[in-house]
């Protein structure tokens, strides 16, 4: 019997979660109504093992074409300077390394950046240049003026690093100065048994500059190979996201000072039980990296 791929990915989810083949089998006709054999899952993990497909043959490699909000105006991306072309390869590549080797993520800590603006028109922007812009609308009393400001931080099943929040465009210099005075210390702290860090490909991140001086402090070694243009495999996206909908519905700031602090009283009130349920979630979503052929997923 041929395993329709919606069952080869709940095959994967139970075997993340270390389920042998007969209760595979048992928990997929249980709880999923699929009939099939202790043979049958043990063959299909098998050659997933093999070939790190969950296809019977090899599928084109796909792109995903998003909007993208600028100046104001809803406008189509253009392939050629600002659509995130979501490739299978590296998304899917690295999505089999953490199953195959039953990645816990328990060392690393995952950082990202991120920019809020409160807008002259009363709503809330939160945006990463890289993926596109985000917004939700607001219906209270509109500022006279636009606020803008950006935000570094990052997560870890140990604890939240310290926020920056700056102004100006990031650079290469200006990432090393965040990683000086915030990351290191951070790590020196609560990493003294080693870390590893995961950071998207942004060239500022991955910039000639940048690599020189992660390898004079050290840091060269300790940062792990990300997938282009995921942002499902990086789990700070869903905190930022949280982060929005606090400033929407909690903080609703109207100030440039009432930005900032809501932006702070945020993530200070983060704890090391939510950063970890965050990262928890990567755990979900790389089985749907994987059957979605390294596109969106959607969580």
């Amino acid at each position: 019997m041929r395993l329709s791929l919606n069952v080869r990915h709940q095959i994967l989810q139970y075997k993340a979660q270390g389920l042998s083949c007969l209760n595979i089998k048992r928990a997929l006709e249980k709880c999923h109504g699929v009939k099939t054999s202790r043979v049958s899952v043990w063959k299909f993990i098998k050659k997933f093992t093999e070939t790190g497909s969950i296809h019977d043959k090899k599928s084109q490699v796909t792109s995903v074409k998003l909007d993208v909000h600028l100046d104001g105006e809803l406008r189509d991306a253009n392939i050629a300077n600002l659509s995130v072309m979501l490739t299978d390869e590296n998304g899917v590549d690295y999505a089999l390394w953490a199953l195959r080797t039953r990645e816990t993520f328990l060392n690393v800590i995952f950082v990202d950046e991120s920019s809020v603006e409160m807008s002259a028109d009363g709503k809330i922007y939160f945006y990463k240049p890289t993926y596109g812009m985000q917004y939700i609308e607001s219906r209270r009393q509109k500022p006279k003026h636009a606020y803008k400001v950006h935000v570094w931080a990052g997560i870890s099943y140990r604890g939240r690093t310290h926020i920056c929040i700056f102004n100006g465009i990031m650079d290469s210099v200006i990432y090393q100065h965040i990683l000086r005075d915030n990351f290191l210390p951070f790590v020196n702290s609560v990493f003294p048994d080693g870390y590893r860090l995961y950071q998207d490909n942004d060239s500022k991140h991955c910039s000639k500059s940048t690599k020189a001086w992660m390898t004079d402090n050290h840091m060269i070694d300790n940062v792990m190979k990300t997938p282009a243009s995921s942002p499902d495999l990086n789990p700070i996206e869903n905190v930022w996201s949280s982060l929005k909908q606090y400033l929407q519905n909690v903080a609703k700031p109207r100030k440039r000072d009432e930005l900032v602090n809501g932006i702070v009283d945020f993530w200070e009130g983060l704890s090391a039980n939510q950063c970890g349920r965050y990262i928890d979630h990567i755990h979900r979503v790389i089985p749907h990296v994987i059957l979605n052929e390294g596109g969106p997923t959607m969580f």
